[in-house]
Parts: structure tokens; C-alpha cells; sequence
């Protein structure tokens, strides 16, 4: 009977699932640089036997410069158990200066849309006609949206 980890090991390495194996061989490399480092990894993939490292600060790309001279060596030489049958060649990094959307809170049912907390109770004092007709309409629409 195989267990769980077999099963998963056996469909990884099917060819169709060829990506999937590569991932965890990234990940593998990934795991080799520092912790502050792979916080800044921001995706990876190989193209044409060179693994790419696309990092989210130019200060990240230095360090990893730095780094990487010394990763390459002992990584041709003892590559990790899940990277076996992937070769690379070459290793780099590049920064991306596409911004990452951010995760808005969404309030109420749709997002930007919030309950009126303001009840409409305030003095009209403009003593223009057009502008005061226009606050009227702003205070009916308050109060009639505080009905609801």
C-alpha cells in the first residue's frame, strides 16, 4: 500500500506534470537563500536552461549579485534531490517595477460602497440661491438614505 507521499512523488514526476516538478525544484533554490532574501523573491521561472529570480527591491538584487557567486559553485555540484532531472546552466535576477495590487477591505456588499453615517442635521446659511438649493438636495438625500 503506498502512502500519501508516494502517490504525489509518482504524479510529480509524470510528464505531463513536468511544471510541477519544476516548481519544486525552484522552491528548492529558494530555500537555499537567506530568509530576508526569499521575502523579496517575488516569483521564479526557467527559460532556456537559465532559472530567473524576480525580485521586488533593487537592494534585494545587489545582495543576491553578491550571493549568488557563491550558491552556483556548490549548487552545479550538489543540486537538491527534487532538481535532478532539471539542468540550469545559469542563474540570475532581476527587479520588477510592476507595483503588486493590493488587497482592499471591502465594507458593505460592494466594494467601495459603505453606510452613510451622516444624518443630514446641519443649518443651511448659504445666502446664494443656487448653492443653497444645492445643499438642500444634499441634506434630503442624507436624510433619505439614513431612512433606509
Amino acid at each position: 500500500m503506498k502512502n500519501s507521499a508516494q502517490v504525489l512523488s509518482h504524479i510529480v514526476n509524470q510528464p505531463q506534470y513536468k511544471k510541477l516538478s519544476q516548481h519544486q525544484c525552484i522552491d528548492a533554490v529558494k530555500s537555499l537563500l537567506p530568509p530576508h532574501l526569499q521575502k523579496m523573491v517575488s516569483f521564479a521561472y526557467v527559460k532556456q536552461k537559465v532559472l530567473y529570480f524576480v525580485l521586488n527591491h533593487p537592494g534585494a538584487k545587489q545582495e543576491f549579485d553578491i550571493i549568488i557567486s557563491s550558491i552556483k559553485t556548490p549548487l552545479k555540484l550538489y543540486p537538491p534531490k527534487k532538481c535532478q532531472d532539471m539542468e540550469f546552466e545559469d542563474i540570475r535576477a532581476y527587479v520588477s517595477h510592476k507595483p503588486k495590487p493590493q488587497n482592499r477591505p471591502t465594507v458593505g456588499n460592494h466594494e467601495g460602497h459603505y453606510k452613510e453615517r451622516a444624518e443630514g442635521d446641519f443649518t443651511n446659511i448659504v445666502t446664494d440661491k443656487k448653492l443653497h438649493d444645492l445643499f438642500e438636495k444634499i441634506r434630503n438625500t442624507l436624510k433619505n438614505s439614513t431612512d433606509d
